[in-house]
């Protein structure tokens, strides 16, 4: 069992910048094998902002807004860590976002509150 930990307080960012939204696993266990799924419980249509599942990114029912503009920094993986990288923020991307961890046998998730200035 582990728990998925985000920031303490909400991310700020500038429109137009680029920003990553933190998310870890804590003790420390490689991510590689699971499911990583990113995602806005805030909206009512589409939710997916990023997934990486059996060893890759599978982007395919993404948020048509964040095409391209998603990173998981694989290395990190291994480490626990699936920040995710969100390039060129907009002002719609503002809101709440969930980092969900899921094992065979486990998952948690945390929020991450992002403020575009």
């Amino acid at each position: 069992q582990y728990k998925v930990v985000g920031p303490a307080g909400p991310v700020f960012v500038v429109a137009g910048e680029d920003v990553i939204l933190p998310c870890s696993v804590k003790p420390n266990t490689s991510v590689v094998d699971m499911r990583v799924e990113w995602f806005r419980p805030d909206l009512k249509e589409a939710q997916l902002v990023h997934l990486y599942e059996d060893h890759e990114d599978r982007n395919t029912d993404q948020i048509q807004s964040y095409r391209g503009r998603t990173e998981l920094i694989h290395q990190e993986l291994q480490t626990g860590n699936a920040s995710l990288k969100l390039s060129s923020v907009q002002i719609s991307d503002e809101g709440r976002y969930k980092c969900f961890i899921q094992s065979k046998s486990w998952y948690d998730d945390a929020t991450v509150n992002v403020s575009v200035e």
